[in-house]
């Protein structure tokens, strides 16, 4: 045995070990007996359909993998495992095709790693958060119908006794249906925060232009009163959530609109581009940007940049944008400088298929149209 079969032969982190055609165990390293209970004497010669769960549909998953590594040259398997006491484990599976010089399929070598403790940090991290997710709901939920109420008769008292108190009354009285505005305001956009991660629908093949559209929709008026330009290339058709796409879109868009500089045509354009397995879609504005040290926490909820009464708003919309882009395995990041502008970008997966690019429709709002992105400036 060389000085590499060796040093494979006593690696025990990973079980690593090489399977016939038909998927009989040929080979053995340290790792399987460290991960799967399995001596040497007792592994080789078997089928490798006893490591898989369950029981009763292990071969056909042991044979799927294989014929997916014979057909794209390796496959990898994230699941559960079993081992030789019959106690199962979380294991990330890589199983490569091993070829003839006449291109033949003669064997496969499959690496398992233990992933078990990762994925139980997993599940408990992610139960922890859909309990505070529906916390959050819950209590957003409850507050709006005491804030109805408590606004409601502000305004009637401010209807009923205006010109009959003195200023220093009516003064009160607008700081109470304000303030009951705001917090209306507050608890709206946290239940939003809590509808990004707890309402997702099942994923659809989607033009993102037709998306992009039902934003623009929705922000007509913001988007006539400011005379805005919106302009955009063509979007690529992939697998995303249709309503969180419109949210997105309408949340980016809509925070181009709201910090413009004053007496100059706010102009936005959308544009996409495919690097790799991934999309990157950027958002770019002439508005009046940030310092770029705030780049990153601008992404946090209720993190504002400015005071409250200079711009509308709670501070949870980027928030919203980000979890519903990291929802879709994507993330989200802006670039920016005072009085120059600002981009965010987002990605989202292409899932290694070709994307179809969809021209669509215009929508005349102030002024939506479509274009390269040399027509920005």
């Amino acid at each position: 045995m060389d000085l590499y079969r060796y040093q494979v032969r006593e690696v025990s982190e990973y079980a690593m070990f090489m399977l016939d055609p038909r998927g009989h165990i040929l080979s053995w390293n340290a790792g399987v007996e460290r991960l799967l209970g399995w001596s040497e004497k007792e592994w080789l010669g078997q089928h490798a359909r006893m490591i898989f769960t369950p029981a009763e549909k292990a071969m056909e998953v042991c044979e799927s993998e294989m014929s997916r590594a014979a057909e794209n040259g390796s496959a990898t398997d994230i699941r559960w495992h079993r081992r030789k006491d019959g106690t199962e484990f979380f294991a990330n599976g890589f199983m490569n095709a091993i070829r003839d010089e006449a291109g033949a399929v003669i064997g496969f070598v499959k690496i398992l790693s233990d992933e078990t403790a990762r994925k139980q940090l997993q599940d408990s991290l992610s139960e922890s958060n859909a309990a505070l997710e529906q916390f959050a709901y819950v209590a957003s939920h409850d507050l709006q119908e005491p804030l109805r109420t408590m606004s409601s008769f502000a305004q009637l008292l401010t209807k009923k006794y205006d010109g009959k108190l003195d200023s220093e009354a009516d003064k009160y009285l607008a700081f109470i249906v304000d303030a009951s505005q705001r917090m209306s305001d507050l608890v709206r956009d946290l239940l939003e925060y809590a509808r990004a991660a707890t309402e997702e629908e099942r994923p659809s093949s989607v033009a993102l232009d037709e998306d992009l559209e039902a934003a623009l929709t929705h922000l007509t008026q913001a988007v006539e009163e400011s005379g805005a330009s919106v302009t955009h290339d063509p979007m690529p058709t992939i697998q995303v959530d249709r309503g969180q796409m419109v949210r997105l879109f309408q949340n980016l868009i809509g925070n181009a609109l709201k910090y413009r500089k004053p007496n100059q045509q706010p102009k936005i354009h959308v544009s996409a581009e495919q690097t790799g397995r991934e999309w990157v879609i950027a958002i770019q504005d002439n508005g009046i940007g940030f310092d770029p040290q705030y780049a990153g926490s601008i992404f946090m909820p209720f993190k504002r940049l400015h005071q409250l009464g200079d711009y509308p708003g709670s501070g949870v919309g980027l928030a919203i944008c980000k979890r519903i882009v990291e929802a879709h395995g994507g993330r989200i990041w802006a670039e920016s400088m005072p009085g120059e502008g600002a981009t965010f970008r987002f990605t989202l997966p292409a899932e290694g298929r070709p994307v179809k690019s969809h021209t669509s429709p215009i929508v005349s709002s102030g002024e939506w149209r479509k274009s390269s992105s040399a027509d920005f400036s």
